[in-house]
C-alpha cells in the first residue's frame, strides 16, 4: 500500500467512503443469503462466499486507514497485515470455486479474482499501478454487493416457504385440512375453516369427527344433506352444494390424512337442470306415444271409411246402372250381369287407383253408356289432395242423382274464386222435403270437412250440393 501514500488527501476520503457503502450493501447481501431457505452444500458455498467478501472489504478498509493514519502523521509504518490478506484472499477464492462448481455458472469466480489485490505479491508485481488496481477492486466489489442484494430479494419474493404455501393454499376455493391419523389438525385452510364453522358451528375440530359428523351427524342450522353420484354432499345455507373426501397420504415414514371439501355447485346446477330436461323429454315421449296411437286408430280408421267408401260407390254406380235398365225396361243380358259381378271384388280391392281426372272421363263414360248425360265444366283443383275427394264426391252426386232422383242430365261445375268451388245439379225429381242423410252424403260430408271446407244441399227448384274448400295448406 506504499504506493497509495501519493494519493490526495481527498481521493483518500473518497475512497473510505466508497468502501464504507460497499461494506454496507455486502452486509445486506449477506443478510438476504442467509434469509433465503436453507439448502444443500451450494446454498452454504455461496452464503459463506458473501462473508468472506465482506471480510474482504473489511479489510480493504483497514488496510485504507493505515494510509490514511501515516499520511496524517507523515510517517509509513510497516504494513501488519501479511498473513491475514493471504488468509481472506485464500478462503474467498475457495468458495468462489466451489460455488461455481455446485450453480455450474462462472460468475462467482469474479469474487476470487478481485480478492486477489490483497495478496502482497500482486502489490510488488503491480507497482506504481497497485492504487489503480484497488480502486477497480473496490468498484468492482460495489456492483456485485449491489447485484448480490437484487438477486437475493428477488429470489425471496418467489421462493416457496412455509408463509409462502400457507398462503398459497389459503387462497384455493378447494377447503384442505391436514390431519394426524388420529384426526389432530396440521394444517387447515381458510376455505376449509369457514366450512368446519358453517357445517359444526367451530373453527376448529378432529378430522375423523368432523369426517364422521358430515355422514351421519348432526349438521349446522341450514345445512343439508344430497345425494350426488352416489356421494354424500352437503348443502349449505347459501345454497352451494360441497363434497367432502377422505385421502390417506404417506409421506416418507410418516402417515397422515387430507380431508378436501370440493365446491360442486355449478355441477349439481347443470344435474339438475339436464333431470328436469330428461322428465320433459320423457313427458314429451309419452305423449309422442300417445299420439302415434292415436293417429294409428285414425288411419286404420280412416282406411276403413275408405274401403267403405270404394265399396258403397262401386255398388252404387252398379245398381244404378241397373236401375236405369230396369226402369226403361230393358232386360240386362247375362254377359253384363257377368262382368258386374266379376269385376266387383278386383273393383274393391284395387290399389292403383286412376288419377281424378280419368276418374271423370271413366264416369262420364260408363253414365253415358247407359243413357245419362254427365256434363263437366271447369277443372279440378291443381293440388292432387283436393282434386281426389272432388273426384270421389262427383262420382258420389252422379250416382245419387241417377239412383234417388232418376235423373238424366247431371251437371258438374268446378271453378275457384276466393276457394276451390264445386256444384252438382241434375233434372231428376227433386225430393219432397228435407232427406236423411245416409251413407253418401255423410261420406261426402266427412271428406269434405277433413280438407277444412263445407258442404251445402239445396232442394229447390233444383236440388243441388254446392262444396267449397279453402285454398292453401290443409288442416292436420
Amino acid at each position: 500500500m506504499a504506493e497509495c501514500y501519493y494519493l490526495s488527501g481527498q481521493t483518500l476520503v473518497l475512497l473510505s467512503m466508497t468502501i464504507a457503502l460497499c461494506v454496507v450493501f455486502q452486509a445486506l447481501a449477506v443478510t438476504y443469503s442467509f434469509r433465503r431457505l436453507p439448502g444443500g452444500w451450494v446454498r452454504w458455498a455461496e452464503n459463506l462466499l458473501e462473508i468472506g467478501v465482506l471480510l474482504h472489504l473489511l479489510l480493504c478498509a483497514a488496510m485504507l486507514a493505515e494510509v490514511q493514519y501515516n499520511t496524517l502523521r507523515g510517517f509509513l509504518l510497516p504494513s501488519g497485515y501479511g498473513a491475514a490478506r493471504q488468509g481472506v484472499f485464500l478462503f474467498v477464492a475457495v468458495l468462489s470455486v466451489f460455488a461455481a462448481i455446485g450453480l455450474e455458472i462462472m460468475w462467482p469466480v469474479a469474487a476470487g479474482v478481485a480478492a486477489a489485490i490483497l495478496l502482497p505479491a500482486a502489490e510488488r508485481l503491480t507497482g506504481e499501478a497497485y492504487p489503480v488496481l484497488f480502486v477497480v477492486g473496490i468498484l468492482f466489489c460495489l456492483m456485485r454487493s449491489i447485484h448480490i442484494c437484487l438477486l437475493r430479494r428477488q429470489e425471496m419474493r418467489t421462493q416457496l416457504s412455509v408463509n409462502s404455501v400457507k398462503e398459497a393454499i389459503d387462497e384455493l376455493r378447494t377447503g384442505l385440512l391436514f390431519c394426524h391419523p388420529g384426526g389432530e389438525p396440521l394444517l387447515c385452510n381458510r376455505q376449509m375453516e369457514k366450512l368446519l364453522q358453517c357445517c359444526t358451528g367451530a373453527y376448529t375440530q378432529n378430522g375423523e369427527e368432523f369426517f364422521r359428523l358430515l355422514q351421519d351427524g348432526a349438521l349446522g342450522p341450514g345445512c343439508e344433506r344430497e345425494e350426488m353420484g352416489g356421494q354424500t354432499a352437503i348443502r349449505l345455507p347459501d345454497d352451494t352444494i360441497w363434497i367432502f373426501r377422505r385421502h390417506e397420504l404417506l409421506m416418507g415414514r410418516r402417515c397422515c390424512t387430507l380431508l378436501s371439501a370440493t365446491d360442486m355447485t355449478d355441477q349439481w346446477n347443470a344435474d339438475q337442470a339436464l333431470y328436469e330436461q330428461n322428465q320433459e323429454l320423457e313427458r314429451r315421449g309419452e305423449e309422442l306415444r300417445q299420439t302415434i296411437d292415436n293417429l294409428q286408430t285414425a288411419c286404420n280408421m280412416e282406411e276403413l271409411l275408405r274401403g267403405k267408401g270404394r265399396v258403397h260407390d262401386v255398388l252404387g254406380q252398379r245398381i244404378s246402372l241397373l236401375l236405369r235398365a230396369l226402369r226403361e225396361n230393358k232386360q240386362p243380358d247375362e254377359a253384363l250381369l257377368s262382368a258386374f259381378a266379376e269385376g266387383l271384388p278386383r273393383d274393391f280391392w284395387e290399389d292403383e287407383a286412376p288419377s281424378p281426372g280419368r276418374r271423370l272421363e271413366l264416369l262420364t263414360d260408363i253414365f253415358n253408356g247407359m243413357g245419362v248425360k254427365v256434363l263437366i265444366r271447369g277443372e279440378l283443383p291443381q293440388q292432387e289432395e283436393v282434386a281426389l275427394d272432388l273426384a270421389d264426391i262427383a262420382a258420389e252426386c252422379v250416382t245419387n242423382a241417377v239412383r234417388h232422383g232418376y235423373a238424366t242430365q247431371v251437371q258438374l261445375h268446378f271453378f275457384q274464386n276466393d276457394c276451390w268451388r264445386m256444384s252438382s245439379t241434375d233434372n231428376g225429381i227433386p225430393p219432397s222435403g228435407p232427406i236423411k242423410e245416409g251413407g253418401g252424403i255423410r261420406e261426402m260430408r266427412r271428406r269434405v270437412e277433413r280438407l277444412g271446407g263445407a258442404i251445402k244441399v239445396y232442394y229447390t227448384p233444383r236440388f243441388s250440393i254446392q262444396i267449397s274448400v279453402p285454398k292453401g295448406e290443409r288442416p292436420v
